[in-house]
């Protein structure tokens, strides 16, 4: 007898083609038969007229990683009918670790917002890593990338600088290994030091590494607003001259002076996909971005780790300099009343939440590039920021592509035990928005077509096999949703609110929401890609 029989639903099976009605079998962790005509009985049986079956929605580009550790639930994801999650994205991870650099990569993890296991970081590689996880009650699945600024700090520290040859063969080597341990791919953040001070011949070196594994390569790029059609070209020549798949992480045109580039930028990446390099992207759905405050901080003040950038801040003869740097990031961001204080890292600042750099500054009767450092020196570096800096034109029309995945850049929250931090609406709300707002209310792009960006997609994307498609022998990753009430209930006064319309989800063939509440079940796993 099968473990569950979903009867009468209007199946979309991440293909992207039109929905059909069917049944469909689950037996343990897989299904086990699509159809019409099945078997009448199971140990549970789940009625689903008038609802849409489908698969779980893969999170190409999450942080969740940085939240495991005190939500292993991941509940604002799996209320989503998230079930899968790529992790280590943007350059910022928890492995590789070098013993004699671990304080260096904790200082740089925690500066991101990251959220340490009580007992430490304990691990070296991917597979301690894994082998962590492992330990708790996960809800969702995590498919781990390397992160490139992990893997420079793990070989030469935070130093701004090329790799010497024997470091970079030492890179090459470790990447190597870890790929061979099962992570799925490399991410960089060429914003963020370390990794911003890589040069492109370093990444097509290392972007031949993963080509030799099939791996995945994404990029948060170097530059999203005047340097955007650069940036896209360094990351065309990483895939043409490395030869990896390449995802550009939330494609965007930072700044309004950069509005309305959506239609040029998709072009490009048609063109380089013409030219044989395979590169596609992903996006979340909103017209506000989300990082850490010292993205506003020029590189330079961030070589040697989170000390070095902290006595820098401080220093008076470097004060001026930068001002001037951190006033022009935040005007391309929109200006200091569009940068919106998110996570702090210490209690004391709490009222500071929730208000503008512009309000900050009235408060301190001081000038709000001045704010910023102040802030920053005040909270040790470790300091959140929603920047309104997008246009929902372009939003749209990256949208409407069905070559850009769905992917959060959030995290998996807890409405309750989070309700006092400010953060991005995205955590909660990502993928029921693309369907609710985007694609029934909007008629942006079509229903099936939405399902496909969330599903299909981003599991070829990453080379994932057996999810992504609701097919027989596939793993049983599936969600039920309501096509007439799905929609996102955060918004950026209130982002810490669930979804409506999500009714069932199972991972691996376990049931983690049932009629919109959460179960307790926590069927979660790490995910290995097979070496080749």
């Amino acid at each position: 007898m099968q473990s569950f029989l979903i009867r009468g639903a209007m199946v979309m099976d991440g293909s992207g083609r039109m929905p059909f009605r069917a049944n469909v079998a689950i037996e343990k962790d897989r299904i086990e038969s699509v159809g019409p005509e099945l078997p009448q009985s199971a140990e549970q049986v789940v009625e689903a007229d008038g609802l849409i079956l489908a698969p779980g929605f893969i999170d190409i580009h999450s942080h969740t990683d940085g939240t495991i550790f005190k939500h292993p639930l991941s509940e604002s994801k799996i209320l989503q009918g998230v079930t899968t999650e790529v992790v280590g994205n943007c350059g910022i991870g928890y492995f590789p670790v070098n013993p004699q650099r671990r304080e260096l990569l904790v200082g740089y993890v925690k500066m991101l917002d990251f959220h340490l296991p009580p007992e430490g970081v304990d691990w070296t590689d991917f597979a301690g890593y894994a082998r962590r996880l492992e330990k708790l009650n996960m809800g969702i699945n995590l498919a781990p990338l390397v992160a490139h600024g992990s893997l420079r700090i793990a070989v030469m520290g935070a130093d701004e600088r090329a790799p010497a040859v024997g470091e970079l063969e030492e890179m090459e080597a470790l990447l190597a290994k870890l790929l061979q341990q099962g992570a799925w791919g490399m991410s960089t953040g060429l914003i963020y030091p370390p990794g911003s001070f890589a040069q492109t011949e370093e990444l097509i070196a290392l972007g031949k590494v993963l080509a030799r594994f099939d791996a995945l390569y994404t990029s948060h790029i170097r530059g999203e607003s005047g340097t955007l059609l650069q940036a896209l070209d360094e990351a065309i020549r990483i895939g043409r001259e490395g030869g990896p798949r390449v995802e550009i992480s939330h494609l965007k045109a930072l700044g309004k002076d950069f509005w309305g580039q959506g239609k040029e930028i998709l072009a490009k990446l048609e063109k380089a996909r013409r030219e044989g390099v395979d590169i596609m992207a992903d996006q979340y759905p909103y017209e506000a971005t989300s990082t850490s405050l010292t993205a506003m901080v020029p590189a330079w003040a961030h070589a040697g780790g989170v000390d070095e950038l902290l006595k820098r801040l401080a220093a008076p003869e470097l004060r001026d300099r930068l001002r001037r740097e951190i006033l022009q990031a935040m005007n391309t961001r929109g200006g200091p009343e569009r940068v919106l204080i998110a996570g702090l890292g210490s209690s004391g600042s709490a009222g500071l939440s929730g208000k503008t750099i512009g309000q900050i500054a009235a408060l301190w009767n001081c000038p709000p590039e001045e704010a910023v450092i102040r802030l920053l020196l005040q909270e040790k570096a470790t300091a959140m920021a929603v920047y309104f800096s997008l246009s929902e034109k372009d939003v749209e029309t990256i949208m409407a592509s069905e070559q850009v995945a769905v992917g959060s850049d959030g995290q998996g929250m807890n409405a309750d035990e989070d309700a006092a931090a400010t953060t991005h609406p995205r955590s909660y709300g990502t993928f029921v928005r693309v369907l609710g707002q985007y694609a029934r209310e909007l008629g942006i792009l079509s229903l099936p077509a939405a399902v496909y960006k969330m599903t299909g997609l981003p599991a070829a994307r990453l080379g994932l096999r057996e999810r992504g498609l609701l097919k027989p022998g596939y793993k049983a990753d599936l969600v039920i949703f309501d096509p007439a009430r799905i929609r996102d209930r955060a918004d950026f006064h209130n982002p810490h609110q669930y979804p409506a319309g999500i009714v069932h989800v199972w991972v691996n063939g376990v049931q983690a929401v049932k009629d919109g509440k959460l179960t307790g079940n926590a069927p979660g796993r790490v995910l290995r890609k097979n070496p080749l």
